[in-house]
């Protein structure tokens, strides 16, 4: 038996040991640990209600890089995950299981009521929170879950429309059309304004369905609503189907009354609407002329990146994102975003400070608005 060196065995190791190193450097590269923030934007982006759901999505991708131009949080940067949940309840529902797989720890969005209702109950069986800009259905208020909004509900702009319609106005009698496809929203604000509305020494009738999602006779629609000769009529829908509502209101009764909500406040109504939607008039809290710094800066770096004016779903999103990047900022753990959103309470916002409860549910003072000359103007009530 020849008995060999060991040094002879050894001979080559410092060149192996450097190949070695090589591929270990190169293997782990490749599977780098990602360690991102990840959250999720959920939105309606396509079909009839897909006008506030881009908006959604936009002021979202501003958020987020701008956060991770200023260095990320805590030197992480945030990652988004973009779903249309096509403004069906069974898409939204698959939507969030996706982004919950994909390892997000919150959720921007939905942007609609009704798209909130069947959602909320996944992410509760979750770690994820969702932060909504703009849902604002009294259904979900009131709750210890992990669903939050950085916009108020209903109730405060039901009351003010209300009275706005009654008191200032005089109008006695007022017609209600409310669309089903986003039925969260629209029935509670047709039951609440009709409570309120009735307790002014008001009536409501008739109160008028129809569904977005399927096919819509307008004109008809409209003669049903002036049958009774209401002084006004409530429009609860989006923004293409209140502006056809309008013109088909106008063409039987040129002086009617018309309101709506903050739903239909996008651009989409002035570019369906025409002269028809004029004088219209809605309760929401944004302000679209506001000249304060914070708001005027936005809207300047929103149109560099985007071409355009951000509307108040743009505007709504960003903040839901920096909401959420503050938690990130004071959270422990990612999974302690929740109790850091509650902790904080009250948040900078582009038109002044908003507060969050401890239901997550958002407080902020609402303003009427209306359309004049073919712009969103903010109404001046004595």
């Amino acid at each position: 038996m020849v008995i060999r060196p060991v040094t002879r065995l050894f001979a080559l190791r410092p060149a192996a040991l450097l190949v070695c190193a090589a591929v270990m450097v190169s293997t782990m590269s490749g599977c780098r640990r990602d360690d991102s923030l990840k959250i999720g934007y959920l939105g309606t982006l396509s079909g009839r209600h897909s006008d506030l759901g881009v908006a959604g999505r936009d002021g979202t991708i501003f958020a987020v890089e701008e956060i991770n131009r200023a260095g990320g949080i805590n030197g992480k940067r945030l990652k988004l995950v973009v779903r249309d949940d096509e403004g069906k309840a069974e898409s939204a529902q698959t939507a969030v299981r996706e982004l919950i797989a994909a390892g997000v720890t919150a959720i921007v969005g939905p942007m609609t009521s009704s798209m909130a209702v069947v959602t909320v109950p996944i992410v509760n069986n979750s770690r994820v929170i969702m932060v909504s800009p703009t849902v604002s259905t009294g259904e979900l208020s009131g709750r210890d879950d992990n669903f939050l909004r950085i916009y108020p509900t209903n109730a405060q702009k039901i009351r003010q429309l209300a009275e706005y319609a009654r008191k200032s106005l005089g109008l006695s009698r007022l017609a209600v059309v409310y669309d089903l496809s986003n039925r969260s929203y629209t029935d509670d604000w047709r039951q609440a304004f009709t409570r309120q509305f009735e307790s002014l020494g008001g009536t409501v009738a008739p109160a008028v369905s129809f569904d977005a999602s399927g096919q819509t006779d307008y004109l008809s629609v409209a003669r049903t609503l002036l049958a009774k000769k209401p002084q006004g009529v409530l429009i609860l829908a989006g923004a293409v189907d209140s502006a056809m509502f309008c013109q088909q209101i106008r063409k039987l009764d040129t002086a009617m009354a018309l309101f709506a909500t903050e739903w239909s406040s996008t651009p989409e109504l002035l570019v369906h609407g025409g002269s028809a939607v004029e004088g219209i008039v809605y309760c929401q809290n944004f302000i679209r002329d506001d000249d304060s710094t914070p708001y005027v800066t936005f809207c300047r770096s929103f149109d560099a990146r985007f071409g355009q004016i951000p509307d108040f779903g743009a505007v709504y999103a960003y903040q839901a994102v920096r909401v959420i990047g503050k938690a990130f900022a004071s959270a422990r753990t990612a999974g302690d975003l929740k109790g850091a959103i509650l902790g904080i309470g009250t948040f900078p916002g582009l038109q002044g400070e908003f507060t969050i409860d401890r239901f997550g549910d958002a407080d902020r003072k609402p303003f009427l608005m209306t359309v004049r000359q073919g712009a969103f103007r903010r109404v001046e009530v004595p």
